[in-house]
């Protein structure tokens, strides 16, 4: 069945929403950032719990929420930050499918805990592909709408290939993520980490740092005892990747996120591993984060169960709210 699109109609985007969905794949040798979802994991939720291809488009809204008005039948589903969200007025559940009458009044609080928040719609944004990816690339002005919303942008929708599902679809409390404060993120060794001293690398791991509102999209920086290296960080400019702990000119480390440059020319002793990735992205200014050696096989085990417990999570049943 195809029927017209619906849209939304973006009433107040926040302090920043952006269209993602899962980035682009192999553009670094042209210089490309791959952009998508900075957390992964709340993201293919969304998408996971209206039905839709987790790599569909959808929007990321960034602490302060956002409000739409929907001009047309919608299903929809709100992952990532803990929020409250409310629909015409009554409030509902996060991580759950709600079905939402066109001209209905669609809003999403500032973030309790957490700091971006994820809108599936049934059938994914329509915006063009540009390399394989509808995501915004915000320093290159391509991709999504070729910015960050703003109001008054009428967001479309792809035609459902078929009748819009019932609500009620929700990811189970126990599968959820919940953002623990102090964050402790599990790494890697990194590319440079041999040319850190053993008791240089437990130096940064024993620090509590805090996140520097200098953060964004392209990495979170943090604040704290800087670490004093003998021979500096700079290095010859390499490839970096989402995950990648900088240690900057000031001794401070930079978590890298999904709008991270292509090359980077200061130290890698870690590397964030792609369980934690999600945990990095919800860090918000002020957050205290520290970070944890473990092994490759810990990291790989670490990854497999947050895939199956993502796979495992959705419950068809038809819980109230």
């Amino acid at each position: 069945m195809n029927g017209a699109a619906p849209s939304i109609e973006i009433l107040d985007p926040g302090l920043f929403a952006t269209v993602q969905d899962l980035g682009r794949r192999n553009v670094a040798a042209f210089g490309v950032t791959p952009s998508g979802a900075a957390d992964w994991l709340s993201a293919r939720a969304a998408n996971r719990i209206v039905g839709n291809p987790q790599p569909a488009a959808l929007i990321e809204a960034t602490m302060t929420g956002i409000s739409f008005k929907t001009l047309g039948t919608v299903l929809l589903a709100i992952t990532g930050a803990n929020a409250q969200l409310q629909i015409a007025g009554g409030k509902k559940s996060l991580w759950q499918s709600h079905r939402v009458r066109a001209g209905t009044d669609v809003k999403l609080s500032p973030a309790e805990r957490g700091l971006r928040s994820y809108i599936a719609l049934y059938g994914g944004i329509d915006v063009p592909k540009i390399l394989g990816s509808a995501s915004t690339d915000v320093a290159g002005a391509f991709g999504g709408l070729g910015r960050a919303l703003a109001p008054g942008d009428i967001i479309k929708l792809n035609a459902p290939e078929k009748e819009i599902p019932e609500d009620g679809r929700v990811i189970r409390a126990s599968a959820r993520p919940f953002w623990r404060q102090p964050a402790v993120l599990r790494v890697l060794a990194g590319p440079h980490a041999a040319r850190f001293a053993p008791n240089d690398l437990d130096f940064i791991c024993a620090q509590a740092y805090r996140v520097s509102p200098r953060s964004n999209r392209q990495g979170v920086r943090l604040d704290g005892g800087p670490f004093r290296g003998r021979d500096g960080f700079d290095v010859v400019s390499c490839g970096v990747c989402a995950g990648c702990v900088q240690v900057s000119s000031d001794g401070l480390p930079i978590i890298l996120l999904a709008e991270h440059q292509t090359t980077g020319g200061y130290a890698v002793p870690f590397t964030v591993i792609t369980a934690d990735l999600p945990d990095a992205a919800q860090l918000r200014p002020g957050d205290e984060v520290r970070f944890a050696r473990v092994t490759f096989v810990e990291a790989s085990v670490a990854l497999g169960e947050k895939m199956q417990a993502l796979s495992e999570a959705l419950d068809e049943s038809r819980p109230a709210g």
